[in-house]
């Protein structure tokens, strides 16, 4: 019998535990009975080589939560805890410590069973004894259909002690509904908390901005320039997740294959399956892809070369009963290989998962690194470390990333080091936030985006004066209170100027613009950085009143210093100015032209602007300077620290003395259109920089109607040939569009579409 028993209340359901330490028997406790009974039950039991307990992470995490908790603070925080440190046991001590109704929201339907069963028995808390003296688990609401009255939200939140659902389910609840949810709620728990910057987690997490709330995720940082919200509290090195032998190794195969690399990996990952199933290894394979197409295509591999694995494929075409039966399949064992797209998402729990082969590899670091984890799960006797399989043919991907898709990498220390590298830049954006001691509660900080644009100031007796800007902007200071950081000496605000409208001459007319400001202080170096959406003026009053007067811009010929620190450096954009002819003064030159701005006429001009592109530390680079003092580049800041830590660089580059001019000038390389083909196979494409250097949820590709953003649409060649037009392809989730490069005697080379043209926005 099962020791579970599932109450129906109405479309949704009402769990507790009826056999077994801690249950209820046949009728469950009321929802205050229930709590009273688990109060005061918990103990801290420290596992040891001879005794089971809580794990050190679970442990540091449970002390980092009751730490924050003793503060009756409000404010977010966010516990890390790698995969297999045990994320969900930690949730069960925080509310065992202290019983309160808690809400705890999941990704998936999958994941809130999982979870609510976790609840309802306490996991292995009465295992280890850390809850022990007649305690009883908790009362456990499985929300799965949205409630639409006040009266169903008594009816099933006010029976339980634990309330378990998607952000889906709550945001169909009714108004009122919602509202009565938050008032019996007295913590919220956010599980996979990197999804909680979309719009519909976001706004269930703010309902909850003046209770406790709590964010458990293995991975604090998204790659679609959005960031949790809240302090991060913990974060258990991976470093120690491997050595402490909570997360696995796993051994990388680089695939190298121009002919067929869809076969040569399913035939070094299959080989590999079979000889850890021949070694008694209970192990799966999972064969990862883009498309549904891809995967139609991918799965004859597989069904070809193995058979007897039974090999099946998982995707959103095929419907709710096979997608079951399916997984099934996996679990069961009857199927040792599965060809998916994204299919085993969170909640998605098999440790046998151990051989992958990553036919079209993630493009991002924050998705690379949640995917990786499902294959260095620990386990028994019976599983052994983890492989995964990939092609070399890898274009397009985040640059962090080259280092983990290296023909030798040790996918063990380079997974270590980024992840640690990604979780302590998201612990400094925290901690930086938390430096505001005041900030405007209208403007959400960290929608904030600031252009890599900055002009520079210098001095040798550098303030720190924010509050000026009070006095200095006064009413047209767009709120009442700006962004004052005097830890690490920033300061934000954003104006509202009123303007004349251009086409009339109205008095009582004016159109208000919006302006951003950020300003930087770093006082050790004598520098001072002004950010500012108005790139009309170079903010001298401003520079002088947060700075003292003694301020002094950089500009002239040493700005262009930051292009020295690029390799293989390519002029895009120049512009000139003639110190000699009276009838053509300025003028700008951009692509081919940019070879006037470097030729012998150029002696009697003067270099206004360069902009250029190229390499810096093998990663992709532009950057521009002006005469005038202003340094930028085509780049979009994540956010306000990310821009902080860009402009830091530029000051102590631009006065270094060692850079002269002549060395930047000749370290350029001059651009000439191809008007032949090399008589080369290509071996890869990739999106050019000025796209991909500010890649974002807002770019995106359509074609026919349908559009997806730019870093879910995989630009690949279609063709080995030596000769002849070079054809590649945009290939999206449902749509594909094809191109051709023809060369030309007298022209550069052209971009064709066959047949539909996508369109880039």
């Amino acid at each position: 019998m099962d020791p579970i028993k599932r109450l129906v209340v109405g479309k949704n359901r009402l769990w507790f535990l009826r056999e077994g330490p801690g249950a209820h028997g046949d009728t469950p406790l009321s929802a205050e009975a229930a709590q009273a009974a688990l109060e005061g039950k918990f103990a801290f039991v420290a596992g040891t080589e001879d005794a089971p307990g809580l794990r050190s992470p679970q442990l540091g995490a449970l002390h980092a939560i009751l730490a924050h908790r003793s503060m009756e603070s409000s404010d977010p925080i966010t516990i890390v805890m790698p995969t297999g440190t045990g994320k969900t046991e930690t949730m069960l001590a925080a509310h065992a410590h202290k019983p309160a109704r808690t809400l705890v929201i999941v990704p998936s339907d999958a994941l809130r069973s999982q979870i609510a069963k976790k609840f309802v028995t306490l996991g292995v808390l009465p295992v280890v004894g850390a809850v022990s003296g007649g305690f009883r688990c908790p009362v456990v609401a499985v929300v799965k259909s949205s409630l639409t009255s006040v009266a169903e939200v008594d009816d099933l939140v006010g029976r339980s002690n634990v309330v378990v659902a998607t952000p889906q389910s709550l945001l169909g609840f009714t108004p009122a509904a919602r509202t009565r949810l938050v008032e019996l709620c007295d913590r919220l728990y956010i599980d996979e908390a990197h999804h909680v910057a979309a719009s519909t987690w976001r706004s269930v997490a703010e309902l909850f901005s003046k209770k406790e709330l709590i964010q458990f995720t293995a991975t604090p940082y998204r790659e679609d320039g959005k960031h949790l919200n809240g302090r991060v509290a913990y974060a258990y090195p991976l470093r120690l997740a491997q050595q402490n032998g909570y997360f696995a190794r796993i051994n990388y195969h680089s695939i190298v294959d121009l002919a067929d690399p869809d076969r040569a990996v399913a035939v070094a990952a299959l080989a590999q399956l079979r000889e850890d199933l021949a070694a008694g290894l209970d192990h799966v394979l999972m064969a990862r892809v883009q498309t549904i197409s891809r995967a139609q295509d991918v799965i004859k591999y597989y069904e070809e070369l193995a058979p007897d694995l039974e090999p099946i494929r998982l995707d959103s075409k095929l419907s709710a009963t096979a997608q079951r039966e399916g997984l099934e399949k996996v679990v069961g064992r009857t199927s040792r290989a599965v060809v998916c797209v994204d299919m085993l998402g969170e909640g998605f729990d098999l440790p046998e998962l151990k051989v992958a082969a990553i036919h079209d590899p993630h493009k991002s670091l924050a998705v690379t690194l949640q995917f990786v984890g499902r294959f260095t799960r620990v386990g028994g006797d019976t599983l052994g470390e983890a492989s995964a399989f990939v092609p070399r043919q890898v274009s397009g991907i985040d640059d962090r990333l080259r280092q983990l898709y290296g023909q030798d990498a040790d996918w063990n220390a380079v997974i270590e080091d980024l992840t640690e590298r990604a979780v302590g830049r998201e612990k400094e954006r925290s901690d930086f936030e938390q430096g505001f001691g005041s900030r405007p509660e209208e403007l959400a900080m960290r929608s904030i985006r600031p252009k890599m644009s900055t002009v520079i100031y210098r001095s040798a007796n550098l303030e720190w004066n924010p509050s000026t800007v009070y006095d200095l902007f006064e009413d047209e200071l767009l709120t009442t209170t700006i962004g004052i950081n005097d830890h690490d000496k920033v300061v934000w605000f954003v104006t509202a100027e009123p303007l004349p409208v251009p086409w009339a001459e109205f008095a009582g007319f004016s159109e208000v613009i919006h302006h951003l400001y950020v300003v930087h202080c770093d006082t050790e170096k004598g520098f001072l950085y002004i950010n500012s959406s108005n790139n009309d003026l170079l903010h001298e009053d401003l520079a002088k009143a947060i700075g003292g007067d003694d301020v002094e811009i950089l500009r002239g010929d040493k700005v262009y210093r930051v292009l020295a620190g690029i390799d293989r450096r390519v002029p895009t954009n120049v512009g000139l100015l003639d110190v000699v002819s009276r009838t053509r003064r300025f003028s700008m030159h951009t692509g081919q032209d940019v070879i006037e701005g470097f030729g012998a006429e150029a002696g009697s001009k003067v270099k206004t602007n360069i902009f250029a592109h190229g390499y810096s530390a093998g990663r992709s680079v532009s950057i521009g300077a002006s005469r005038k003092g202003r340094v930028w580049s085509h780049q979009v800041a994540e956010d306000i620290h990310d821009w902080v830590t860009w402009a830091k660089q530029i000051g102590p580059v631009v006065t270094n003395e060692a850079i002269t001019l002549e060395s930047v000038m000749s370290g350029f390389l001059i651009p000439v259109p191809a008007t032949e083909r090399p008589a080369l196979v290509p071996l890869a494409i990739e999106w050019p920089y000025h796209l991909t250097g500010t890649l974002s949820e807002s770019r995106s590709v359509s074609l026919n109607g349908q559009s997806y953003p730019l870093f879910e649409v995989e630009l690949r060649l279609c063709s080995n040939e030596d000769a002849g037009p070079i054809r590649f392809e945009l290939a999206s989730p449902t749509w594909r569009a094809e191109y051709g490069i023809v060369f030309h005697e007298d022209k550069a080379p052209t971009f064709t579409a066959v047949g539909a043209d996508a369109r880039i926005t």
